[in-house]
């Protein structure tokens, strides 16, 4: 995924733990934790899928919840 804008649709719909992380720090220079994602798919601000015992996420779903993530620093005043 390097050099992918924000603005291309991805080659793939859905994305696991791992490839979220990566696809978070490479498109949008953000480093996400697991423990920020397993928190924010408990208290439902980032949808999921369970499939297999795997979380998967709809990569829409993660433009979502980071711009929204994004959003809210800025109301908040943390960067």
């Amino acid at each position: 995924m390097s050099n992918m804008s924000a603005l291309e649709k991805p080659k793939r719909q859905f994305l696991n733990m791992e490839s979220l992380i990566v696809f978070a720090e490479e498109v949008y220079d953000l480093p996400v934790s697991k423990i920020s994602i397993y928190r924010s798919v408990k208290n439902g601000s980032l949808p999921a899928l369970k499939a297999n015992g795997r979380l998967l996420f709809r990569i829409t779903d993660i433009q979502k919840w980071i711009e929204g993530e994004a959003y809210a620093a800025d109301e908040t005043g943390i960067a």
